[in-house]
């Protein structure tokens, strides 16, 4: 199948471990299989459902999204009735996988549950389990998994998974035909390292825009909310940024402000280092509207006034 009918998400995952770029602590983890249940957590992006995908590959599983299969009676229902139900092979038990991804939307009531049943099933049941956010799930609970990190803990870990990730990004772009060079690779990799998945999403921009060569221009166009960032850097006319604002974001003001927290400053980077003095105060002031986001309640009238105030910052008003 041509790659551009699929999602370069799919069409370049990795389909066994030695295809995955790890570091040797987080290979040696999960090379041995389901010998034991498994925890893999860290930032989004960084391969944790890929590893789990490879992990259970063969087994006879039930797979659940914990943020939306989340209650206790999802663990009553369905994991104790798949749990329970035999599963021979030649006459044995056969080990049988509950893949739980996200794990870390699971409710109280759900892992007081769910904790009984581990024990419970312990000789024919693996469990395994993604999550984001670590703290969010019980001690008791990680007391019963290996819980692996699945991110660079370790200056040596984060420069041997960046030069992975370039020259696996590099393959790639070569077999699109999209030429480059070393340094813009490196910036173009950095800009979302270690979110892999994110990569691949900006990689099928540039082959959606059908660029031949990743450059400073095509790198800008792979930005999520380019036009917001070169708006609040440019933009002159206070009634013309309000109305592009609402115009274009006034349905998506959680998806901006974490494009600005995330992208901003390697956008100015990249386009305007002579405003490199100017990023302490914009890092803070991104923070201070991102908190607010959480519990605003009109969450348009915060990302105009996060736009507004790094305008300030960045003409020093």
């Amino acid at each position: 199948m041509p790659v551009t009918n699929k999602l370069f998400t799919e069409a370049f995952r990795a389909k066994t471990i030695d295809g995955l770029v790890l570091p040797d602590r987080i290979r040696n983890d999960v090379s041995h299989g389901l010998t034991q249940n498994i925890l893999l957590y860290g930032p989004q992006g960084g391969g944790k459902s890929t590893i789990a995908r490879i992990l259970i590959d063969g087994y006879d599983t039930l797979l659940l999204n914990g943020s939306s299969e989340n209650g206790i009676d999802v663990i009553r229902d369905r994991v104790v009735s798949f749990a329970s139900a035999v599963s021979l092979e030649f006459g044995a038990q056969k080990t049988k996988v509950i893949f739980i991804d996200e794990a870390d939307g699971l409710t109280t009531q759900a892992w007081d549950a769910l904790r009984e049943t581990i024990e419970h099933y312990a000789d024919s049941v693996r469990f395994v389990c993604t999550c984001n956010k670590i703290d969010k799930i019980p001690a008791p609970i990680q007391s019963r998994f290996n819980c692996v990190p699945v991110y660079p803990i370790n200056k040596a870990e984060e420069d041997f998974m960046f030069a992975g990730y370039c020259a696996y990004v590099g393959k790639i772009l070569t077999g699109i035909k999209v030429s480059y060079d070393e340094e813009t690779l490196q910036q173009f990799v950095r800009n979302s390292f270690p979110d892999m998945r994110s990569i691949l999403n900006d990689i099928q921009k540039l082959y959606i825009q059908d660029a031949k060569e990743l450059n400073k221009e095509s790198l800008v166009k792979t930005f999520d909310c380019s036009d917001l960032f070169t708006l609040i850097v440019t933009g002159n006319s206070p009634v013309e940024n309000y109305k592009f604002i609402m115009t274009n974001y006034s349905t998506s003001p959680d998806d901006a402000l974490l494009a600005i927290s995330k992208s901003f400053v390697d956008f100015l980077t990249l386009n305007y280092p002579q405003l490199s003095s100017k990023i302490p105060y914009i890092i803070i002031t991104t923070a201070e509207y991102a908190s607010q986001m959480q519990t605003a309640p009109d969450k348009v009238l915060v990302l105009l006034a996060c736009c507004f105030k790094l305008q300030e910052i960045i003409r020093n008003v």
